[in-house]
Protein backbone atom coordinates (compact mmCIF):
# COMPACT_ATOMS: atom_id res chain seq x y z
CA UNK A 1 0.00 0.00 0.00
CA UNK A 2 1.40 3.64 -0.80
CA UNK A 3 1.97 5.57 2.16
CA UNK A 4 -0.14 8.46 1.94
CA UNK A 5 1.74 10.08 4.26
CA UNK A 6 4.71 10.41 1.82
CA UNK A 7 2.63 12.80 -0.23
CA UNK A 8 5.16 16.05 -1.84
CA UNK A 9 4.07 18.79 -3.30
CA UNK A 10 5.88 20.45 -6.05
CA UNK A 11 7.17 23.68 -4.12
CA UNK A 12 6.98 25.96 -7.54
CA UNK A 13 2.79 25.05 -8.10
CA UNK A 14 2.94 27.56 -5.00
CA UNK A 15 4.97 30.34 -7.64
CA UNK A 16 2.16 32.09 -8.80
CA UNK A 17 3.00 36.09 -7.70
CA UNK A 18 1.98 34.79 -4.07
CA UNK A 19 5.03 34.35 -1.69
CA UNK A 20 4.43 31.77 1.33
CA UNK A 21 4.26 32.95 4.50
CA UNK A 22 4.86 31.62 7.63
CA UNK A 23 3.54 33.22 11.32
CA UNK A 24 5.88 32.95 13.72
CA UNK A 25 6.00 33.98 17.39
CA UNK A 26 9.39 34.54 19.03
CA UNK A 27 11.53 36.45 21.14
CA UNK A 28 13.94 39.29 19.92
CA UNK A 29 17.47 38.83 20.49
CA UNK A 30 19.58 41.78 20.76
CA UNK A 31 22.53 39.92 19.59
CA UNK A 32 20.83 38.55 16.05
CA UNK A 33 21.95 35.18 16.61
CA UNK A 34 18.77 33.47 17.43
CA UNK A 35 15.26 34.19 18.45
CA UNK A 36 13.24 36.08 15.94
CA UNK A 37 16.29 37.50 13.82
CA UNK A 38 17.29 34.19 13.23
CA UNK A 39 13.71 32.82 12.40
CA UNK A 40 13.79 35.45 9.82
CA UNK A 41 16.67 34.71 8.20
CA UNK A 42 16.02 31.34 8.03
CA UNK A 43 12.64 31.80 6.44
CA UNK A 44 14.67 34.14 3.85
CA UNK A 45 16.59 31.70 3.07
CA UNK A 46 13.75 28.84 1.98
CA UNK A 47 12.06 31.78 0.15
CA UNK A 48 9.59 32.35 2.83
CA UNK A 49 7.84 35.66 4.27
CA UNK A 50 8.20 35.63 8.46
CA UNK A 51 4.53 37.32 9.87
CA UNK A 52 6.38 38.20 13.13
CA UNK A 53 4.51 38.11 16.53
CA UNK A 54 7.08 39.50 18.89
CA UNK A 55 6.71 37.24 22.29
CA UNK A 56 9.75 38.87 24.69
CA UNK A 57 12.61 41.63 24.22
CA UNK A 58 15.32 39.86 25.34
CA UNK A 59 19.60 41.50 26.38
CA UNK A 60 21.93 38.72 25.43
CA UNK A 61 24.78 37.71 24.05
CA UNK A 62 26.72 34.60 22.52
CA UNK A 63 27.43 33.96 26.82
CA UNK A 64 24.67 35.24 28.86
CA UNK A 65 20.90 36.46 28.77
CA UNK A 66 21.19 40.10 30.55
CA UNK A 67 17.65 40.72 30.92
CA UNK A 68 14.17 39.23 29.33
CA UNK A 69 11.33 41.50 29.24
CA UNK A 70 7.91 39.97 28.02
CA UNK A 71 5.44 42.15 25.42
CA UNK A 72 2.21 42.96 27.51
CA UNK A 73 -0.57 40.97 26.45
CA UNK A 74 -2.70 43.83 24.87
CA UNK A 75 0.31 44.56 22.16
CA UNK A 76 1.00 40.85 22.13
CA UNK A 77 -2.84 40.20 20.61
CA UNK A 78 -2.81 43.45 18.77
CA UNK A 79 0.58 42.00 16.42
CA UNK A 80 -1.60 38.93 15.95
CA UNK A 81 -4.74 41.10 14.91
CA UNK A 82 -2.62 43.21 12.41
CA UNK A 83 -1.41 40.37 10.48
CA UNK A 84 -4.57 38.61 10.57
CA UNK A 85 -4.67 39.89 6.95
CA UNK A 86 -2.72 37.62 5.63
CA UNK A 87 -2.61 33.97 5.33
CA UNK A 88 -0.12 31.82 6.44
CA UNK A 89 0.88 28.05 5.44
CA UNK A 90 1.95 27.21 8.98
CA UNK A 91 2.94 28.68 12.71
CA UNK A 92 6.24 28.69 14.28
CA UNK A 93 6.70 29.12 18.30
CA UNK A 94 9.98 29.75 19.50
CA UNK A 95 10.38 31.64 23.07
CA UNK A 96 6.93 31.96 25.02
CA UNK A 97 6.71 33.85 27.99
CA UNK A 98 3.22 32.62 29.57
CA UNK A 99 0.08 31.43 29.27
CA UNK A 100 -2.08 33.65 28.15
CA UNK A 101 0.43 33.99 24.65
CA UNK A 102 0.37 30.47 24.66
CA UNK A 103 -3.64 30.76 24.57
CA UNK A 104 -3.72 33.32 22.15
CA UNK A 105 -1.45 31.77 20.13
CA UNK A 106 -3.69 28.21 20.12
CA UNK A 107 -6.52 30.61 19.38
CA UNK A 108 -4.92 31.57 15.89
CA UNK A 109 -3.83 28.41 15.14
CA UNK A 110 -7.49 27.19 15.25
CA UNK A 111 -9.09 29.58 13.34
CA UNK A 112 -6.20 29.22 10.73
CA UNK A 113 -6.35 25.69 10.35
CA UNK A 114 -2.88 25.31 9.56
CA UNK A 115 0.30 22.86 11.03
CA UNK A 116 1.99 24.26 14.51
CA UNK A 117 5.42 23.32 14.82
CA UNK A 118 6.52 24.20 18.59
CA UNK A 119 10.55 24.64 19.86
CA UNK A 120 9.80 25.01 23.69
CA UNK A 121 12.67 27.48 24.24
CA UNK A 122 13.96 26.60 28.11
CA UNK A 123 17.43 28.30 27.23
CA UNK A 124 19.67 30.58 25.20
CA UNK A 125 22.71 28.03 23.68
CA UNK A 126 25.02 30.13 26.22
CA UNK A 127 22.99 28.06 29.13
CA UNK A 128 21.20 30.89 30.31
CA UNK A 129 17.70 30.37 31.46
CA UNK A 130 14.75 32.05 28.99
CA UNK A 131 11.92 31.16 31.49
CA UNK A 132 10.98 33.04 34.25
CA UNK A 133 12.72 31.41 37.85
CA UNK A 134 9.76 30.66 40.15
CA UNK A 135 7.21 31.51 37.72
CA UNK A 136 3.90 28.69 37.34
CA UNK A 137 4.12 29.02 33.78
CA UNK A 138 7.41 28.11 33.36
CA UNK A 139 6.43 24.40 31.30
CA UNK A 140 2.70 24.76 31.97
CA UNK A 141 1.82 26.98 28.44
CA UNK A 142 3.88 23.96 26.93
CA UNK A 143 2.72 20.72 28.89
CA UNK A 144 -1.08 21.85 29.00
CA UNK A 145 -1.67 24.65 26.33
CA UNK A 146 -0.01 24.07 23.08
CA UNK A 147 1.22 20.32 23.25
CA UNK A 148 -2.38 19.13 22.80
CA UNK A 149 -2.19 21.37 19.09
CA UNK A 150 1.52 20.79 17.85
CA UNK A 151 2.14 19.01 14.60
CA UNK A 152 5.62 18.79 15.92
CA UNK A 153 6.98 19.83 18.44
CA UNK A 154 11.16 19.74 18.59
CA UNK A 155 12.94 19.96 21.86
CA UNK A 156 16.03 19.36 22.21
CA UNK A 157 17.55 16.50 25.38
CA UNK A 158 17.72 19.44 28.29
CA UNK A 159 14.35 20.94 27.01
CA UNK A 160 12.82 17.15 26.69
CA UNK A 161 13.82 16.58 29.82
CA UNK A 162 12.03 19.52 31.59
CA UNK A 163 8.96 18.78 29.85
CA UNK A 164 8.80 14.85 30.84
CA UNK A 165 10.35 15.19 34.56
CA UNK A 166 13.50 12.76 34.10
CA UNK A 167 16.94 12.64 33.13
CA UNK A 168 17.54 11.49 29.87
CA UNK A 169 20.26 9.14 29.51
CA UNK A 170 20.19 6.87 26.40
CA UNK A 171 18.55 5.70 23.30
CA UNK A 172 15.64 4.27 25.56
CA UNK A 173 15.23 7.17 27.09
CA UNK A 174 14.73 9.55 24.09
CA UNK A 175 12.26 7.10 23.06
CA UNK A 176 10.86 7.09 26.46
CA UNK A 177 10.36 11.01 26.39
CA UNK A 178 9.20 11.29 22.59
CA UNK A 179 6.24 7.99 23.64
CA UNK A 180 5.24 10.40 27.32
CA UNK A 181 5.31 13.87 24.84
CA UNK A 182 2.90 11.75 22.09
CA UNK A 183 0.63 10.55 25.22
CA UNK A 184 0.37 14.40 26.63
CA UNK A 185 -0.84 15.33 23.30
CA UNK A 186 1.60 16.08 20.47
CA UNK A 187 1.17 14.71 17.09
CA UNK A 188 4.45 14.15 16.61
CA UNK A 189 7.90 14.60 18.42
CA UNK A 190 11.23 15.31 17.66
CA UNK A 191 14.00 14.68 20.06
CA UNK A 192 16.99 16.52 18.50
CA UNK A 193 20.29 14.68 19.88
CA UNK A 194 23.47 17.89 19.75
CA UNK A 195 23.04 17.16 23.73
CA UNK A 196 22.48 12.83 23.66
CA UNK A 197 24.62 10.23 24.44
CA UNK A 198 26.17 10.20 20.87
CA UNK A 199 27.55 14.01 20.99
CA UNK A 200 30.77 15.03 19.70
CA UNK A 201 30.22 11.70 17.34
CA UNK A 202 27.00 11.72 15.64
CA UNK A 203 23.91 14.13 15.80
CA UNK A 204 20.80 12.02 15.86
CA UNK A 205 17.72 13.06 15.91
CA UNK A 206 14.33 11.12 17.02
CA UNK A 207 11.23 11.23 15.15
CA UNK A 208 8.18 9.69 16.66
CA UNK A 209 4.52 9.57 15.68
CA UNK A 210 1.93 7.03 16.46
CA UNK A 211 2.46 5.32 13.69
CA UNK A 212 5.96 6.03 12.87
CA UNK A 213 9.77 5.59 13.87
CA UNK A 214 13.03 6.73 12.51
CA UNK A 215 16.10 8.31 13.38
CA UNK A 216 18.11 11.12 11.63
CA UNK A 217 21.95 10.44 11.25
CA UNK A 218 24.89 12.91 10.62
CA UNK A 219 28.26 13.18 10.84
CA UNK A 220 29.09 15.63 13.98
CA UNK A 221 29.98 19.01 12.34
CA UNK A 222 33.17 20.24 15.03
CA UNK A 223 32.18 23.27 15.64
CA UNK A 224 32.05 26.44 18.63
CA UNK A 225 29.16 28.37 16.31
CA UNK A 226 25.87 26.92 17.47
CA UNK A 227 24.01 29.71 18.22
CA UNK A 228 20.37 29.52 17.28
CA UNK A 229 20.35 26.22 15.64
CA UNK A 230 17.01 25.11 17.57
CA UNK A 231 15.36 28.30 16.16
CA UNK A 232 16.59 27.79 12.91
CA UNK A 233 15.49 23.85 12.59
CA UNK A 234 11.37 24.63 13.45
CA UNK A 235 11.53 27.67 11.35
CA UNK A 236 13.19 25.46 8.32
CA UNK A 237 10.36 23.14 8.93
CA UNK A 238 7.74 25.39 9.16
CA UNK A 239 9.07 26.75 5.53
CA UNK A 240 9.29 23.61 4.02
CA UNK A 241 5.59 23.06 5.04
CA UNK A 242 4.37 26.46 3.97
CA UNK A 243 6.19 25.20 0.44
CA UNK A 244 3.82 22.58 0.51
CA UNK A 245 6.23 19.89 1.74
CA UNK A 246 4.72 16.79 4.31
CA UNK A 247 6.02 16.61 7.77
CA UNK A 248 8.38 13.70 7.18
CA UNK A 249 9.96 15.80 4.19
CA UNK A 250 10.00 19.21 6.00
CA UNK A 251 12.24 17.17 8.93
CA UNK A 252 14.95 15.76 6.33
CA UNK A 253 14.85 18.95 4.67
CA UNK A 254 15.38 20.96 7.51
CA UNK A 255 18.04 18.59 9.15
CA UNK A 256 20.19 18.95 6.23
CA UNK A 257 19.65 22.49 6.12
CA UNK A 258 21.00 22.86 9.77
CA UNK A 259 24.29 20.46 8.94
CA UNK A 260 25.00 22.44 6.10
CA UNK A 261 24.51 25.60 8.08
CA UNK A 262 26.84 24.20 10.73
CA UNK A 263 29.67 23.62 8.09
CA UNK A 264 29.22 27.26 6.79
CA UNK A 265 29.04 29.44 10.51
CA UNK A 266 31.07 31.71 11.52
CA UNK A 267 32.57 33.25 14.44
CA UNK A 268 31.75 37.08 15.47
CA UNK A 269 34.71 39.44 15.85
CA UNK A 270 35.48 40.24 19.62
CA UNK A 271 36.25 42.94 21.42
CA UNK A 272 37.35 42.46 24.82
CA UNK A 273 38.44 46.17 26.12
CA UNK A 274 35.36 47.21 24.34
CA UNK A 275 33.10 45.23 26.14
CA UNK A 276 34.61 46.42 29.42
CA UNK A 277 34.44 49.89 29.03
CA UNK A 278 30.94 49.82 27.63
CA UNK A 279 29.78 47.95 30.78
CA UNK A 280 32.33 50.67 32.90
CA UNK A 281 30.13 53.65 30.59
CA UNK A 282 26.61 51.62 30.87
CA UNK A 283 26.65 49.88 34.38
CA UNK A 284 28.56 51.84 37.33
CA UNK A 285 25.95 54.59 37.40
CA UNK A 286 24.70 51.95 39.43
CA UNK A 287 20.69 52.83 40.96
CA UNK A 288 20.45 56.06 38.89
CA UNK A 289 20.78 54.50 35.85
CA UNK A 290 18.35 52.40 36.59
CA UNK A 291 16.06 55.73 37.67
CA UNK A 292 17.30 56.93 34.84
CA UNK A 293 15.70 54.06 31.99
CA UNK A 294 13.43 52.58 33.59
CA UNK A 295 12.18 54.02 37.11
CA UNK A 296 13.45 51.96 40.32
CA UNK A 297 9.84 50.54 40.87
CA UNK A 298 9.37 49.62 37.71
CA UNK A 299 12.60 47.66 37.19
CA UNK A 300 12.02 45.82 40.36
CA UNK A 301 8.70 45.09 39.37
CA UNK A 302 9.38 43.65 35.98
CA UNK A 303 13.36 42.54 36.35
CA UNK A 304 12.92 40.59 39.97
CA UNK A 305 10.53 38.00 39.53
CA UNK A 306 12.31 37.07 36.76
CA UNK A 307 15.41 36.08 38.00
CA UNK A 308 17.39 38.94 36.07
CA UNK A 309 18.82 40.64 39.22
CA UNK A 310 19.91 37.52 40.35
CA UNK A 311 21.62 36.56 36.76
CA UNK A 312 22.70 40.29 36.78
CA UNK A 313 24.59 39.36 40.26
CA UNK A 314 25.95 36.26 39.09
CA UNK A 315 27.57 37.91 36.16
CA UNK A 316 28.38 41.06 36.94
CA UNK A 317 28.85 42.18 40.62
CA UNK A 318 31.77 40.09 40.99
CA UNK A 319 33.72 42.99 38.74
CA UNK A 320 37.40 42.27 37.27
CA UNK A 321 37.32 38.94 39.41
CA UNK A 322 34.67 37.50 37.90
CA UNK A 323 35.98 38.40 34.47
CA UNK A 324 39.15 36.91 35.38
CA UNK A 325 37.48 33.64 36.07
CA UNK A 326 35.65 33.54 32.57
CA UNK A 327 38.17 35.54 30.29
CA UNK A 328 41.27 36.33 31.81
CA UNK A 329 43.25 33.17 31.04
CA UNK A 330 44.21 34.84 27.82
CA UNK A 331 43.27 35.74 24.56
CA UNK A 332 42.62 32.36 23.09
CA UNK A 333 40.03 31.51 25.69
CA UNK A 334 37.97 34.82 25.12
CA UNK A 335 38.11 33.90 21.35
CA UNK A 336 37.13 30.57 22.73
CA UNK A 337 34.00 31.76 24.62
CA UNK A 338 33.49 34.92 22.81
CA UNK A 339 33.66 34.65 18.93
CA UNK A 340 30.95 32.18 18.97
CA UNK A 341 28.85 32.29 16.18
CA UNK A 342 25.77 31.28 14.94
CA UNK A 343 24.14 28.13 12.46
CA UNK A 344 24.54 29.81 8.95
CA UNK A 345 21.49 28.68 6.80
CA UNK A 346 22.03 31.14 3.28
CA UNK A 347 19.38 28.66 0.91
CA UNK A 348 17.51 25.47 0.81
CA UNK A 349 20.03 22.77 1.00
CA UNK A 350 21.77 21.10 -1.71
CA UNK A 351 24.61 18.61 -0.40
CA UNK A 352 25.02 15.30 -0.06
CA UNK A 353 27.66 15.93 2.50
CA UNK A 354 24.43 17.36 4.85
CA UNK A 355 21.74 14.17 3.31
CA UNK A 356 20.93 12.57 7.10
CA UNK A 357 21.14 8.92 6.98
CA UNK A 358 17.55 7.43 7.96
CA UNK A 359 17.32 4.69 10.32
CA UNK A 360 13.80 2.69 11.46
CA UNK A 361 13.26 3.54 14.89
CA UNK A 362 13.05 0.42 16.29
CA UNK A 363 16.53 0.13 17.11
CA UNK A 364 18.60 2.37 19.55
CA UNK A 365 20.64 4.92 18.67
CA UNK A 366 23.48 2.98 19.94
CA UNK A 367 25.91 4.89 22.16
CA UNK A 368 24.79 3.88 25.98
CA UNK A 369 23.68 0.25 24.85
CA UNK A 370 25.04 -1.90 21.79
CA UNK A 371 23.67 -1.52 18.70
CA UNK A 372 24.10 -1.99 14.82
CA UNK A 373 23.03 1.51 14.26
CA UNK A 374 26.62 3.33 14.43
CA UNK A 375 28.23 0.18 12.52
CA UNK A 376 29.82 1.44 9.57
CA UNK A 377 28.04 0.82 6.61
CA UNK A 378 29.38 -0.92 3.69
CA UNK A 379 28.72 0.09 0.13
CA UNK A 380 27.30 -1.70 -2.41
CA UNK A 381 29.00 -2.50 -5.59
CA UNK A 382 28.86 -0.17 -7.97
CA UNK A 383 28.09 -0.49 -11.63
CA UNK A 384 31.35 0.16 -13.24
CA UNK A 385 32.55 3.35 -15.36
CA UNK A 386 29.46 3.03 -18.20
CA UNK A 387 26.22 4.76 -16.94
CA UNK A 388 23.55 3.03 -16.69
CA UNK A 389 22.12 4.53 -20.12
CA UNK A 390 18.84 3.69 -21.33
CA UNK A 391 17.05 1.26 -18.63
CA UNK A 392 13.76 -0.63 -19.82
CA UNK A 393 11.87 -2.27 -17.28
CA UNK A 394 10.06 -5.32 -18.93
CA UNK A 395 8.01 -8.65 -17.32
CA UNK A 396 9.23 -11.21 -19.37
CA UNK A 397 12.65 -12.75 -20.28
CA UNK A 398 11.41 -12.84 -24.04
CA UNK A 399 11.90 -8.68 -23.91
CA UNK A 400 15.91 -9.37 -23.44
CA UNK A 401 16.01 -11.73 -26.73
CA UNK A 402 14.04 -8.37 -28.27
CA UNK A 403 16.16 -5.87 -26.45
CA UNK A 404 19.50 -6.59 -26.18
CA UNK A 405 21.05 -7.64 -29.30
CA UNK A 406 20.14 -3.15 -30.16
CA UNK A 407 22.50 -2.48 -28.04
CA UNK A 408 20.44 -2.23 -24.49
CA UNK A 409 23.69 -2.41 -21.46
CA UNK A 410 20.82 -1.81 -18.42
CA UNK A 411 17.38 -3.72 -17.65
CA UNK A 412 15.21 -4.89 -14.94
CA UNK A 413 13.09 -7.94 -14.55
CA UNK A 414 9.64 -6.42 -12.75
CA UNK A 415 6.82 -9.82 -12.70
CA UNK A 416 4.08 -9.38 -10.47
CA UNK A 417 1.91 -11.85 -11.79
CA UNK A 418 4.18 -15.42 -11.62
CA UNK A 419 4.93 -17.39 -8.40
CA UNK A 420 6.97 -20.51 -7.58
CA UNK A 421 8.58 -22.41 -10.11
CA UNK A 422 6.97 -20.46 -13.86
CA UNK A 423 8.61 -17.23 -11.72
CA UNK A 424 12.32 -18.94 -11.03
CA UNK A 425 11.98 -20.48 -14.50
CA UNK A 426 11.40 -16.85 -15.84
CA UNK A 427 14.08 -15.38 -13.67
CA UNK A 428 16.63 -18.15 -14.69
CA UNK A 429 16.48 -17.28 -17.87
CA UNK A 430 16.71 -14.01 -17.85
CA UNK A 431 20.02 -14.19 -15.88
CA UNK A 432 21.30 -16.24 -18.59
CA UNK A 433 20.09 -13.80 -21.12
CA UNK A 434 21.71 -11.04 -19.50
CA UNK A 435 24.99 -12.73 -19.24
CA UNK A 436 25.36 -13.73 -22.90
CA UNK A 437 25.22 -10.06 -23.71
CA UNK A 438 26.84 -8.52 -20.98
CA UNK A 439 24.10 -6.81 -20.15
CA UNK A 440 23.63 -5.42 -16.11
CA UNK A 441 20.30 -7.48 -15.19
CA UNK A 442 18.69 -5.78 -11.94
CA UNK A 443 15.67 -8.21 -10.62
CA UNK A 444 12.68 -6.22 -9.26
CA UNK A 445 11.78 -7.09 -5.29
CA UNK A 446 12.57 -11.25 -5.70
CA UNK A 447 15.96 -10.80 -4.00
CA UNK A 448 16.35 -14.76 -3.03
CA UNK A 449 16.22 -15.80 -6.40
CA UNK A 450 18.55 -12.73 -7.31
CA UNK A 451 21.16 -14.00 -5.33
CA UNK A 452 20.40 -17.86 -6.43
CA UNK A 453 20.67 -17.19 -9.82
CA UNK A 454 23.40 -14.74 -9.77
CA UNK A 455 21.94 -11.66 -11.16
CA UNK A 456 23.63 -8.40 -11.50
CA UNK A 457 21.45 -6.98 -9.03
CA UNK A 458 17.98 -6.38 -7.31
CA UNK A 459 15.84 -3.13 -7.43
CA UNK A 460 13.86 -2.36 -4.45
CA UNK A 461 11.01 0.09 -4.20
CA UNK A 462 10.86 1.55 -0.66
CA UNK A 463 7.83 -1.10 0.26
CA UNK A 464 9.90 -4.03 -0.48
CA UNK A 465 13.04 -2.25 1.25
CA UNK A 466 10.80 -1.57 4.39
CA UNK A 467 9.62 -5.49 4.40
CA UNK A 468 13.72 -6.30 4.09
CA UNK A 469 14.27 -4.28 7.43
CA UNK A 470 12.22 -6.44 9.76
CA UNK A 471 13.33 -9.92 7.66
CA UNK A 472 15.11 -11.53 10.73
CA UNK A 473 17.08 -13.35 7.81
CA UNK A 474 18.84 -9.80 6.97
CA UNK A 475 18.37 -10.15 3.21
CA UNK A 476 20.33 -6.51 2.54
CA UNK A 477 23.44 -8.03 4.08
CA UNK A 478 23.12 -11.27 2.30
CA UNK A 479 22.72 -9.17 -1.29
CA UNK A 480 26.11 -7.34 0.00
CA UNK A 481 27.52 -10.96 0.89
CA UNK A 482 26.55 -12.10 -2.61
CA UNK A 483 28.26 -9.48 -4.45
CA UNK A 484 25.34 -7.81 -6.16
CA UNK A 485 24.64 -4.43 -6.82
CA UNK A 486 21.37 -2.69 -5.24
CA UNK A 487 18.92 0.20 -6.99
CA UNK A 488 16.51 1.81 -4.93
CA UNK A 489 13.53 3.98 -5.62
CA UNK A 490 12.91 7.36 -4.25
CA UNK A 491 9.83 9.71 -4.63
CA UNK A 492 11.29 12.35 -2.08
CA UNK A 493 13.49 13.37 0.46
CA UNK A 494 12.40 11.58 3.27
CA UNK A 495 12.88 8.41 0.64
CA UNK A 496 16.34 9.49 -0.18
CA UNK A 497 17.35 9.74 2.90
CA UNK A 498 16.41 6.07 4.17
CA UNK A 499 17.93 5.25 0.53
CA UNK A 500 21.25 6.56 1.34
CA UNK A 501 21.60 4.64 4.71
CA UNK A 502 21.71 1.60 2.56
CA UNK A 503 24.54 3.19 0.42
CA UNK A 504 23.09 1.58 -2.61
CA UNK A 505 24.74 1.67 -5.73
CA UNK A 506 22.36 3.27 -7.57
CA UNK A 507 19.41 5.55 -6.80
CA UNK A 508 16.39 5.82 -8.81
CA UNK A 509 13.69 9.11 -8.57
CA UNK A 510 10.54 9.83 -9.63
CA UNK A 511 8.02 10.74 -11.18
CA UNK A 512 9.78 12.76 -13.10
CA UNK A 513 6.75 13.51 -15.30
CA UNK A 514 3.10 12.15 -14.87
CA UNK A 515 2.96 8.40 -15.84
CA UNK A 516 0.27 5.95 -16.19
CA UNK A 517 2.25 2.78 -15.52
CA UNK A 518 1.34 2.94 -11.24
CA UNK A 519 -0.92 4.50 -8.94
CA UNK A 520 1.74 7.32 -7.39
CA UNK A 521 0.67 9.97 -4.68
CA UNK A 522 3.36 12.03 -5.62
CA UNK A 523 3.44 15.19 -7.71
CA UNK A 524 5.81 14.99 -10.70
CA UNK A 525 8.84 17.23 -9.88
CA UNK A 526 10.15 17.47 -13.91
CA UNK A 527 13.41 18.73 -14.66
CA UNK A 528 14.00 21.41 -11.93
CA UNK A 529 13.40 18.56 -9.52
CA UNK A 530 15.61 15.87 -11.30
CA UNK A 531 18.52 18.42 -11.72
CA UNK A 532 18.28 19.34 -7.80
CA UNK A 533 18.66 15.28 -7.39
CA UNK A 534 21.34 15.21 -10.03
CA UNK A 535 23.76 17.58 -8.55
CA UNK A 536 22.77 17.37 -5.00
CA UNK A 537 23.73 13.33 -4.94
CA UNK A 538 26.81 11.62 -5.48
CA UNK A 539 25.39 8.20 -6.83
CA UNK A 540 24.40 7.73 -10.14
CA UNK A 541 20.91 8.79 -10.20
CA UNK A 542 18.30 7.14 -12.75
CA UNK A 543 15.15 9.09 -13.86
CA UNK A 544 11.59 7.54 -14.07
CA UNK A 545 8.60 8.63 -14.87
CA UNK A 546 5.97 9.54 -17.62
CA UNK A 547 9.76 9.87 -19.97
CA UNK A 548 9.31 9.54 -23.88
CA UNK A 549 11.63 10.28 -26.27
CA UNK A 550 11.79 13.91 -26.51
CA UNK A 551 11.76 14.61 -23.05
CA UNK A 552 14.26 11.64 -22.83
CA UNK A 553 16.45 13.85 -25.00
CA UNK A 554 16.33 16.82 -22.13
CA UNK A 555 16.57 14.70 -19.33
CA UNK A 556 20.27 12.75 -20.75
CA UNK A 557 21.45 16.59 -20.99
CA UNK A 558 21.07 16.97 -17.69
CA UNK A 559 23.88 14.04 -16.64
CA UNK A 560 21.90 11.35 -15.08
CA UNK A 561 23.43 8.17 -15.33
CA UNK A 562 20.13 6.05 -16.69
CA UNK A 563 16.94 6.90 -18.00
CA UNK A 564 14.43 3.84 -17.22
CA UNK A 565 11.49 3.43 -19.35
CA UNK A 566 8.25 0.82 -19.49
CA UNK A 567 5.26 1.64 -21.37
CA UNK A 568 7.25 3.84 -23.73
CA UNK A 569 8.81 0.89 -24.93
CA UNK A 570 6.72 -2.02 -24.01
CA UNK A 571 3.30 -0.45 -25.29
CA UNK A 572 5.09 0.97 -28.40
CA UNK A 573 3.47 0.15 -31.65
CA UNK A 574 7.40 -0.95 -32.72
CA UNK A 575 9.84 -1.24 -29.59
CA UNK A 576 12.54 -2.76 -31.74
CA UNK A 577 12.16 1.05 -33.76
CA UNK A 578 11.44 2.89 -30.31
CA UNK A 579 14.56 1.31 -28.85
CA UNK A 580 16.81 2.48 -32.03
CA UNK A 581 16.03 6.09 -31.71
CA UNK A 582 15.91 6.51 -27.77
CA UNK A 583 19.28 4.75 -28.02
CA UNK A 584 20.70 7.38 -30.48
CA UNK A 585 19.14 9.64 -28.86
CA UNK A 586 21.23 9.20 -25.55
CA UNK A 587 23.91 8.80 -27.46
CA UNK A 588 24.71 12.21 -28.20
Amino acid sequence: MIDRDALVSDTQSTDHGIKPTVLTFSGSDSAGLAGMQMDIKVQHAFNIHCLSVLTAVTAQNNQQVLAMHAVEQTMFDAQIKAISAFKPGAIKTGLITQHAQAKSIIDAKQALGIPLICDPVGAATSGNSLIAKGSEDSDGHYTDVLLPHCTLITPNIPEAERLVGFSILSSQDIKNAAKILLDKGASTVLIKGGHGPCAKRFSQDYYCSPTEQFWLENQWIDTQHTRGTGCALASAIASCIALGYCLKDAVVIAKMAITQGLIDAKGLLSNPQGYIQGYMDTHDKGVKNCEDTHAKQSYMDTHNKGGVEENYKDTHDKGAESYEDTHGKGTGNYKDTHDKGAVDIRSFPSAQLSLPSLRDGNGGAGCVEPHSFLAPVEPFPDIGDSPLGLYPIVDRADWLETLLPLGVTTIQLRIKDLLDRRLEDEISRAVQIARRYSCRLFINDHWQLAIKHRAYGVHLGQEDLIATQSDASNPIQQLRSAGLRLGISTHCHYEVARAHSFKPSYIAYGPVFATSSKDMPWVPQGLTGLDYWQNLLAYPLVAIGGINLERAQAIHALGVSGIAMISEITQADSPLEKTRALLAALRT
